[in-house]
């Protein structure tokens, strides 16, 4: 019988093992599935013309917008023989968060700006919230504010983030969406802090019901164990990624319940104390 519940144990620690493995791997598989693009592109501007890359570098749910820079290539007729430009370039980029010009001089060379554009979203959905940018255009002005002919291109240095365009991203001028949302690898490290979460008031849970039982002995050192579960938790929330204000969807479904877990532990461990103490 020993011998049969010796291997038995044995069998149940090989599966948590395995299991345990498994979801390792399945997460370091969706890690790697989210960086493995092809960032090469052969894009060259027209050369009376203008070649723009939106590149997003930042993603603020709070402040309702997404961050990056614009680069601006210029073609071969823009340019003098240095590489400089002939005349004033400006680059319109809408919609911006605020005004200011995006505008290179006569004689400089066209290079990198930074941008922040209004983007749509509810940070209080987090890890399941998107931000979508609509109607953003890119259009490249000469002297007089001659239109000159444009291609944009949109690119994503944003780790843990997809940022997609979706309409005529490539037609200077047209309306094109951008569309931020969480990669399966940002996901799944969400939501598996959300499972550690959750995994601290049953552990604690179990042992107190099991103490006031009266089928484990009442330790007193458990108690300072409880009181370290409970205050754990908010050290915990505040390292979920994208910092979701307090009274998001996660503290309603998560976080409020794993405390009252907790001081439901606590409580509990005290009431086996004052009926086993002597």
């Amino acid at each position: 019988m020993a011998e049969s519940g010796k291997r038995s144990g044995w069998v149940k620690a090989s599966a948590i093992v395995v299991g345990l493995t498994i979801v390792y791997v399945a997460v370091l598989a969706a890690y790697a599935a989210g960086d493995s693009g092809d960032d090469s592109d052969i894009r060259r501007p027209a050369a009376n013309g203008v070649l723009v890359y939106v590149d997003i570098d930042a993603v603020n749910g709070a402040a309702f917008e997404i961050d990056g820079h614009v680069s601006v290539y210029a073609g071969g007729e823009l340019l003098d023989a240095r590489g400089d430009l002939k005349e004033d370039l400006t680059i319109d980029v809408s919609p911006l968060v605020s005004s200011t010009d995006l505008t290179f001089a006569a004689g400089s060379r066209p290079g990198t700006l930074p941008v922040s554009l209004y983007s749509d979203g509810d940070i209080r959905l987090w890890p399941f919230d998107s931000y979508v940018s609509e109607s953003v255009s890119v259009q490249a002005y000469g002297p007089n504010d001659a239109e000159l002919p444009t291609e944009a291109a949109l690119t994503d240095s944003l780790i843990g983030w997809d940022v997609r365009a979706a309409g005529s991203a490539s037609a200077g001028g047209q309306a094109f969406t951008i569309t931020s949302s969480r990669t399966a690898g940002s996901l799944t490290f969400d939501l598996a802090l959300c499972v550690m979460l959750v995994i601290l008031p049953i552990c604690t849970l179990f042992v107190s019901i099991q103490t006031v039982r009266r089928r484990k002995a009442f330790q007193p050192p458990m108690v300072t164990w409880f009181a370290v579960m409970l205050f754990a938790v908010l050290p915990l929330r505040n390292i979920f990624p994208g910092t979701p204000p307090f009274g998001s969807w996660v503290d309603y479904s998560v976080v409020l319940w794993v405390l009252g877990g907790l001081v439901a532990s606590l409580a509990l461990y005290v009431i086996a104390w004052w009926k086993q103490a002597p």
